[in-house]
């Protein structure tokens, strides 16, 4: 599997917390918060403890995704707990592994994963968020959620508490379909309609990554961006 990504500090943020994935078959997006600090140690930390415990693996499957975001769940929390300055902090991760035709996937928190192929755009995971719960319960609709003042307020996120519930999944994949790990520094403030025409307009990787990054600062990047893309 071709994969790359890319990470862009937003217009209003002065550090990148933001760190990905991107070698062969895994991919993985996390955005840190809790200070700079804090957002940076916690990403960076989540990253390099799912890649190892991944490759130390004999063979894939959900829950060893499930158990290596469990792993650094930990960590980071007891690292919080030890370190006043580190205090709060904690990450998102979604995780993809493409094994021949299967995708295997884990997520905590408001990074997507997405799928593309001959029949579009399909977002693979559930946002861990304060919107999707008012989405969920009806009180605003999807096409709302982008301009809701509560958008960026999760309901899960790694290493707050010293355990977390992790969503995962399996689904078929195709040759040539793509796999869109993103930031909330992409979704939360681009449509899925021009994420979706993006990756219709353009086959190249590279150029699509920099087309997305584009929307973004175009709409004023209020927030840094990573997204990482995978092709079959």
């Amino acid at each position: 599997m071709i994969s790359l990504g890319i990470s862009k500090t937003g217009l209003v943020r002065q550090r990148n917390e933001d760190r990905f994935y991107a070698q062969g078959p895994l991919l993985i997006v996390a955005d840190g918060m809790g200070g700079y600090t804090g957002g940076e140690y916690a990403s960076t930390m989540v990253v390099d403890t799912i890649v190892e415990v991944v490759n130390e693996a004999t063979e894939i499957s959900t829950e060893v995704l499930k158990n290596a975001i469990l792993k650094a769940n930990r960590m980071v929390y007891e690292k919080s707990q030890s370190y006043k300055e580190l205090e709060g902090m904690g990450t998102t991760a979604v995780v993809a592994y493409v094994q021949e035709d299967i995708l295997y996937w884990a997520h905590v928190g408001d990074s997507r994963l997405y799928r593309y192929g001959e029949d579009g755009l399909h977002r693979m995971t559930k946002d861990h968020s304060m919107v999707q719960q008012l989405v969920e319960a009806g009180t605003i609709t999807e096409e709302e959620v982008i301009h809701h003042p509560k958008r960026n307020m999760l309901t899960r996120a790694i290493g707050v508490y010293e355990t977390v519930e992790v969503d995962t999944g399996v689904v078929e994949v195709h040759q040539n379909d793509r796999i869109l790990l993103c930031s909330d520094g992409l979704s939360g403030y681009i449509e899925e309609s021009k994420i979706e025409q993006v990756l219709s307009e353009e086959n190249n990787e590279s150029r699509a990554l920099e087309d997305l990054v584009h929307l973004v600062y175009d709409a004023g990047a209020r927030d840094n961006v990573t997204i990482v893309l995978g092709r079959i």
